[in-house]
């Protein structure tokens, strides 16, 4: 998906914003994957091709640009990010063998694994060769950490697979997986523009809190979306034995609490038996509980931004913030 299908005047974004500052980023990114070589080269750009919700670097950009105006070192800080969540997702896809992303084949299913792994670890080499570069080291250091906590994330992950775990473990395991690096977004965007650490600290809450929005309703997509609109397969965290939100409320349900119990004892989840959750789920309101909770962590995170400035930016990040919860993709 383009940037313009995502942010088009008919979302719920400010409609007398354009959002052109994400072309800087979108050039720059074309620019800094133009410079690979053969294969690599090849991988990068279809990667770009496949398009993107350029989420962490407009997090970048307008977390700055709310304390002061667009600077060249928020646009360098936005392409690293940027690159640095399309290593992790190449990375992702080939540890989860996915073979679709966005409607898409994958790196790993065009081209193998190998390619995969050197294309991710090129473009994290191209985003710490940016940082250091332009001397980002604040930048730097909150990107490592999420990089960090991405890496403990997936991990522990696997660690869990068919494992019953509690709803502080699931925030946990997902504050490392998304929140952290949209926090990392969000505090670097704020540090660049020359905010002071108080308010650093509260766009980072901002960025931690709509990270828990995110992976919510994505977990919730997983169960209750569409493939189509996906552009991937639903069900894999079912399968994959993956505890999610909803199902650690569906755990706390009489009967069904029980019966879920047993399954994830199996370590196996069948197809017919992935629908069969899926329909328990629905019928509990146990997704509708969870959406609550995205809802709550929206609250949160809308609450942080109480005593930044009005600004068209703001208004922005406000509106972000609403869509996460509405999104379909």
């Amino acid at each position: 998906m383009s940037i313009q299908q995502l942010y088009s005047p008919t979302d719920s974004f400010n409609p007398n914003l354009q959002y052109t500052e994400l072309m800087f980023v979108e050039d720059r990114l074309q620019t800094v994957l133009q410079k690979a070589d053969g294969l690599i080269r090849q991988t990068c750009l279809s990667l770009l091709q496949s398009g993107g919700k350029r989420i962490r670097p407009l997090l970048t950009l307008y977390s700055g640009m709310c304390f002061a105006p667009l600077n060249p070192l928020m646009i360098e800080a936005g392409v690293a990010s940027e690159l640095i969540h399309m290593a992790s997702l190449i990375h992702d896809d080939v540890i989860d063998e996915a073979s679709t992303r966005r409607g898409k084949p994958t790196i790993g299913a065009q081209y193998g694994n190998h390619a995969a792994i050197l294309t991710g670890d090129y473009l994290f080499a191209e985003a710490f060769s940016i940082l250091a570069k332009q001397q980002l080291l604040t930048s730097m250091s909150y990107l490592v950490e999420a990089i960090q906590a991405m890496c403990h994330g997936e991990v522990h992950q696997a660690d869990e697979q068919f494992s019953i775990v509690d709803e502080d473990g699931y925030f946990n395991r997902i504050a490392k997986k998304t929140g952290i690096l949209l926090a990392a977004c969000t505090q670097s965007g704020a540090a660049l523009a020359g905010a002071t650490l108080q308010e650093q600290a509260l766009m980072r809450e901002y960025g931690l809190n709509l990270g828990y929005a995110y992976q919510i309703t994505d977990d919730i997509l997983d169960i209750n979306g569409d493939s189509e609109s996906l552009g991937k397969p639903v069900g894999s965290d079912l399968i994959n034995g993956n505890i999610t939100l909803p199902m650690i409320y569906l755990l706390d349900k009489a009967i069904y609490g029980t019966w879920l119990k047993e399954i994830i004892k199996t370590r196996r989840v069948t197809p017919q038996g992935a629908l069969s959750i899926r329909e328990a789920l629905i019928n509990t309101g146990c997704i509708e509980e969870a959406y609550h909770t995205a809802t709550q962590c929206i609250r949160y995170a809308k609450a942080s931004l109480n005593t930044v400035s009005s600004s068209p930016y703001k208004t922005s990040l406000l509106h972000l913030a609403d869509m996460i919860l509405h999104r379909k993709i």
